[in-house]
């Protein structure tokens, strides 16, 4: 089954605002530079305003018999589905082949975890074969930090 990512707001102003800042930074500073500073600058700058996009398009799940794989424009990884152990809600910004804070953190292997957010979160965990009313309900509840050891 083919899943794609969910994508928060802030991770589309990135896309929009990234590129409008970087040609008009590179403008500013070439304006009286020669032709092959110039054209290494274009090196930098043209795949710099493609990869959020490539991110942007390029950003999903696929989960078949045996594998879960992950594609995040240039980045690919794939999880035998045997090896996976634990998946639970979290909510969390960091690098991750994910476009939203919403994730869902999978271990797998040997203390191995890939954060990831499908649109569908519900159909993915079934896809999986996991009960997605224990994975999404038990996110919920946050513990105290200041209980000391007592749950709230």
């Amino acid at each position: 089954m083919f899943f794609r990512s969910a994508i928060d707001a802030w991770f589309y102003a990135f896309v929009v605002s990234f590129p409008l800042v970087l040609v008009r930074l590179a403008l500013w500073l070439l304006s009286d530079a020669n032709s092959a500073v110039i054209a290494l600058s274009l090196l930098v700058v043209v795949p710099a305003i493609m990869l959020p996009a490539w991110l942007l398009f390029g950003t999903y799940y696929r989960v078949d018999s045996t594998f879960l794989r992950v594609q995040s424009g240039p980045f690919t990884c794939a999880v035998p589905l045997e090896q996976i152990h634990d998946v639970t809600r979290v909510q969390c910004v960091g690098w991750a082949p994910a476009l939203s804070r919403d994730r869902l953190k999978i271990t797998y292997g040997r203390s191995q975890c890939i954060l990831i957010s499908p649109q569908r979160k519900a159909a993915f965990l079934e896809a999986l074969g996991y009960r997605p009313s224990q994975v999404l309900q038990a996110s919920r509840q946050r513990p105290n930090p200041f209980a000391l050891g007592e749950n709230y």
